[in-house]
């Protein structure tokens, strides 16, 4: 197979391909880089984990858990929690799903069990609500983190175990207070971050990325702007466990190229997969509060600047409906003459300190 944005998680299935019953497989993962392909150092090999994954073929889906919190109160939280489990085995398979809910201490608190039919080859989303009393906040100050243990059953035998951390938390963004996070009114004091980590290159490396978030937490910082690409995992999880807000953020360029061996190359192609995977991987982490569909697009001023948005902004929203969407624009003024801001649901402004207004 073949991935074109470097930024990008992705697996391949490798089944068929596999030799079994012989001593040797040979497994090659290849980078191709040609530079210059972004405005910064990219990085030029492999710079992010590589894992082999095992299954049964009654399995949970790749990024196969989606944890939402529709209902907090002070009381009682509400929690949904959708499970995409897969049958590649020969047959239809009754499987049943056992979900645990345990606190930071690995305490367990709430639980749901919940069967189903999947046909063979088939997918199929399992839908749970699960009630916690008295909840503890992730919060900037207190980032608490629950867990959710997903145990996959066939027969009464587990098949596949997965877990999924999470944090309960509401948030909003109004037009004339600000940000509000738990109901409290909070300044958001952010930076846009790199993935590369200064003189160690950009290969992944959590403790650097944790020293990195201590700096910046230190000088004030609260937020962190993936600029101008998805994370790495390891990043969000440090961001979730140190309480930082993010912005996670799709692309820097679309068509309209800012670079020679840019994005450009693969945007008609690949942007649906790549924004629709950068959400289903990240979404359950409390932190991000933010989808950015792309940073100073240059088709801020296209007579199709409405469309393009629009089809990625609905991407966001389908995948993801609890969050905001933006984009960072630094010509606000034709993003909105265009139409290209309004499908947004927060405008993005750069580099206009001095505008009092735009609309």
């Amino acid at each position: 197979g073949n991935r074109p944005y470097g930024y990008s998680s992705f697996q391949y299935e490798l089944t068929d391909n596999l030799k079994f019953g012989e001593e040797n497989n040979v497994l090659a993962v290849k980078v191709n880089v040609q530079q210059p392909c972004s405005r910064w150092y990219s990085g030029a090999g492999i710079y992010r984990h590589v894992r082999l994954k095992v299954t049964d073929p009654v399995h949970i889906a790749q990024w196969g858990t989606f944890v939402t919190t529709p209902k907090v109160s002070e009381n009682e939280a509400t929690v949904c929690i959708e499970t995409s489990i897969r049958n590649q085995s020969a047959s239809a398979q009754q499987v049943a799903l056992e979900t645990e809910i345990v606190d930071d201490a690995g305490n367990k608190i709430a639980n749901s069990t919940i069967d189903k039919k999947i046909e063979t080859g088939s997918t199929i989303v399992f839908e749970q609500l699960i009630k916690v009393e008295k909840p503890k906040l992730w919060s900037l100050e207190s980032p608490y983190l629950y867990r959710v243990i997903s145990k996959v059953k066939v027969d009464g035998r587990t098949v596949d175990e997965y877990t999924t951390p999470f944090g309960i938390r509401t948030f909003e963004f109004t037009t004339d207070k600000g940000f509000f996070l738990n109901g409290r009114h909070v300044d958001i004091n952010g930076v846009c971050l790199h993935h590369d980590l200064g003189c160690l290159g950009t290969a992944v490396n959590t403790r650097a990325i944790e020293r990195q978030l201590e700096i910046m937490k230190g000088m004030g910082c609260n937020a962190i702007r993936t600029s101008h690409n998805p994370p790495s995992p390891e990043f969000l999880d440090l961001c979730d466990r140190m309480g930082f807000l993010v912005m996670d953020e799709a692309f820097d360029e679309w068509i309209r190229s800012k670079t020679m061996f840019g994005y450009s190359r693969f945007f008609n192609e690949w942007s649906e997969r790549d924004v629709t995977d950068m959400i289903r991987r990240d979404r359950n982490h409390p932190g991000i509060i933010l989808w950015s569909i792309g940073n100073e697009i240059p088709e801020q001023d296209n007579a199709n600047a409405y469309e393009m948005s629009r089809r990625l902004v609905d991407i966001c929203h389908k995948e993801d409906p609890t969050r905001p969407v933006t984009s960072a624009c630094n010509t606000p003024e034709a993003a909105v003459k265009s139409g290209f801001s309004k499908p947004l649901d927060v405008f993005g402004i750069n580099y206009s300190i001095d505008r009092k207004s735009v609309v």
